[in-house]
């Protein structure tokens, strides 16, 4: 069961008590809802008043504000079709979804929770027609049928699942982030069992935008866990003191020069991403601007940018660039071999092309029509949150 406190974010409920004293004989029947990437939000509607929550708070976010406004009639006719009585409240649980810098934010929903007026809380799966971008039974993948009963055991069972699920999905969005950050696991219907709750597995957790997520250690395992956690208190301290420590360089030195895998020479990147300090051939440094010739790596790596344009022309007609935030393949070099960027000598030839400091050579594949390039430096897009 969830409580009045919990319908704000996704959360995993309580098993009832039967599952933790082991009297339940037999173990549920999940379906896998998969869950897009962004932080908790909700719209509580009391009557007809609408407040809206992110990150589980009150919120006064503007983008949040405008898609209630435009959805506000039918948010209310919708809640009084859900209530059981006059005096329950609604609460429609979900993400705030944005992760591509041109497209526009959108609320989506994935948990209703009815709250009676002395604290019963009835959660089930969102799958009706509130919003014009609503597509029931869109990412439900199915049902699962678990052979054991312990709620530990079906969270960490499920959270596996998750992420062999999501697996597959591994491109990254325009702001650098993975599209999907886990599933929502909802009962059967006809299980017969009402009163077992949903379960959140969430691979990675989002704090803010411009901040590098947390994933789960549990579904992420890696051989160089003990010298991430040095890396990672080295890092820490190091930002609270403004300056690259001999501790930060000792416990980078530690991760570069053993024989790790590929991926936890990306977590340092990565992590690092988000702070001051950055590497730039092959030495710790403070982030600062960068002038060309530079690659597009020890761009991502050392400079205060946060990402790049690109842009694609086919024969004479250039398509309008596109921004996206660096991600594991730039600063791991592999767009290197078309991205050297060189100081940018003449001025945009249109509008829609941003005013940046640098840019890149037009680079063509053998065989291609189409030539590509990047710029950076420049006034960079944000997301909504």
């Amino acid at each position: 069961m969830t409580t009045p406190s919990e319908v704000y974010t996704l959360t995993t409920g309580v098993f009832p008590d039967r599952y933790q004293n082991g009297t339940q004989l037999e173990g549920p029947v999940y379906g896998a809802q998969l869950m897009f990437t962004g932080p908790d939000a909700a719209i509580e509607v009391i009557g007809n008043n609408i407040t809206q929550y992110m990150f589980g708070s009150p919120s006064c976010n503007p983008w949040f504000a405008e898609l209630i406004a435009n959805y506000k009639k039918a948010i209310i006719r919708t809640a009084g079709d859900l209530r059981k009585a006059p005096d329950d409240r609604v609460v429609l649980t979900g993400v705030w979804y944005h992760l591509d810098y041109n497209e526009r934010p959108r609320f989506e929903p994935y948990v209703i929770h009815v709250i009676s007026a002395d604290g019963v809380v009835s959660s089930r799966r969102y799958k009706i027609e509130m919003f014009d971008y609503d597509s029931p039974g869109e990412g439900f993948l199915g049902m699962l049928a678990l052979e054991t009963t312990s709620p530990e055991e079906i969270s960490q069972f499920l959270k596996k699942e998750a992420a062999r699920i999501t697996g597959r999905y591994t491109s990254h969005e325009t702001c650098g982030l993975r599209p999907l950050q886990g599933v929502i696991w909802f009962p059967a219907e006809d299980n017969n069992e009402d009163d077992i709750p949903i379960i959140v597995s969430k691979l990675f957790t989002v704090r803010a935008s411009d901040e590098q997520p947390d994933y789960d250690v549990d579904v992420f395992p890696s051989e160089a866990a003990p010298l991430r956690d040095d890396f990672s208190e080295a890092l820490s301290e190091a930002g609270e003191k403004a300056e690259i420590t001999q501790r930060l360089v000792s416990a980078y030195d530690a991760i570069v020069n053993e024989p790790v895998s590929d991926s936890d020479k990306e977590w340092i990147l990565r992590k690092l991403s988000h702070s001051r300090f950055g590497v730039y051939r092959g030495e710790l440094v403070v982030r600062e601007p960068r002038s060309g010739p530079i690659t597009l790596s020890e761009l991502a790596n050392s400079s205060t940018a946060r990402g790049s344009w690109f842009q694609v022309r086919i024969d004479h007609n250039a398509y309008d660039p596109r921004f996206s935030a660096f991600d594991d393949d730039d600063r791991s070099g592999r767009n290197d071999f078309r991205a050297m960027l060189h100081d940018r000598k003449f001025p945009p030839v249109s509008e829609d092309e941003p005013n940046c400091l640098l840019e890149s050579d037009w680079y063509r594949a053998e065989g291609s029509t189409a030539a590509v390039r990047y710029m950076a430096v420049g006034p960079e897009p944000r997301l909504s949150w």
